[in-house]
């Protein structure tokens, strides 16, 4: 994720350099009697453009491939593993495709990407439209293919619909990310040659970015709110369930090394949810994910106590 966060200040760099010297993305026969500047600063403008291209690619790859990690930890000893490993290499095969298609294919020979003016017969090197098209149809696939990952799985388990429907809105967050690539690619065709699409390419390199670390701010936000329990306030849960006041039980072993592996790794809501301490305990083997809310109450009880296991 660090470098995804690099290449997306890569994606913010590019466009202020795009937007302060412009590009050969103008209309056909703007750039006659343009001076040795004006042309250079468009040869350098254009440049930018190839590396706003490469910066967004990885940034919105790179963050596929950060979800699919989490995903692979969801779905360890599931049926849903394998749709990740399918899922991971897909994602692979498109990056490469992507990348080959648009330095190799589209715009031949490649410096025509910069040239100004573009020679005739080249507009694919101006106006990138196959580009974009092949780029939206193979990102947004993937991102549908992930979303179709863990949402089926958080429905299968016997968690609280509270949960359940926190759960399912956090990983289902990728639908805006979908959208506002859908948008930038429908701004792009019909209002050419403008530089309104620097915008969308921020906003959906920005978006995607925020997303994909949602669940993981998850150990911040109880902080910040004292949050006792997710599912709602902890001390109403931890009685309803039998936990609380006097009657609570002792906090396990497997509390204390859970909150152990917590303040290592840092907590998510995923941590929090579906915790697979003992997995042979919580996850059956009818590939159907079960999380003992009870057991989920009393790792809470443990970490307000602050158990500590000589």
């Amino acid at each position: 994720m660090v470098v995804a966060l690099a290449s997306l200040a890569g994606v913010a760099w590019s466009t202020n350099e795009i937007a302060a010297h412009g590009s050969n993305y103008v209309e056909e026969g703007a750039t006659e009697g343009w001076s040795e500047e004006q042309v250079a600063n468009a040869v350098w403008g254009s440049k930018m453009l190839v590396a706003l291209e490469e910066f967004m690619i990885s940034t919105l790859w790179l963050v596929k491939f950060c979800l699919l990690i989490l995903y692979g930890r969801m779905t360890s000893g599931l049926r849903e593993s394998l749709a990740v490993k399918v899922t991971f290499g897909y994602c692979v095969v498109t990056f490469i495709l992507v990348q080959v298609l648009y330095l190799g294919v589209w715009c031949r020979p490649i410096h025509n990407y910069w040239a100004v003016p573009i020679p005739p017969g080249n507009d694919q090197c101006k106006n990138y439209h196959h580009h974009l098209i092949t780029i939206t149809i193979l990102h947004v696939s993937s991102d549908l293919f992930m979303l179709a990952i863990p949402i089926p799985m958080i429905i299968r388990t016997r968690l609280p619909l509270r949960q359940k429907i926190i759960l399912c809105g956090v990983f289902s967050l990728g639908v805006l990310v979908v959208l506002l690539a859908i948008l930038n690619r429908v701004f792009n065709f019909v209002m050419p040659h403008e530089l309104v699409f620097l915008a969308w390419y921020n906003g959906e390199a920005s978006t995607a970015v925020i997303i994909a670390n949602v669940p993981f701010f998850w150990g911040l936000v109880r902080r910040l709110f004292g949050f006792e329990s997710w599912g709602g306030s902890g001390a109403t849960d931890q009685k309803k369930n039998g936990f609380g006041g006097g009657n609570a039980p002792p906090p396990t072993i497997g509390s204390a090394k859970q909150k152990s592996r917590r303040q290592r790794k840092g907590e998510t809501l995923f941590d929090t949810a579906f915790s697979r301490h003992d997995s042979a305990e919580r996850i059956t083997v009818k590939e159907d994910v079960d999380v003992y809310y009870g057991h989920l109450q009393s790792i809470e009880l443990g970490e307000r106590n602050r158990v500590t296991v000589s």
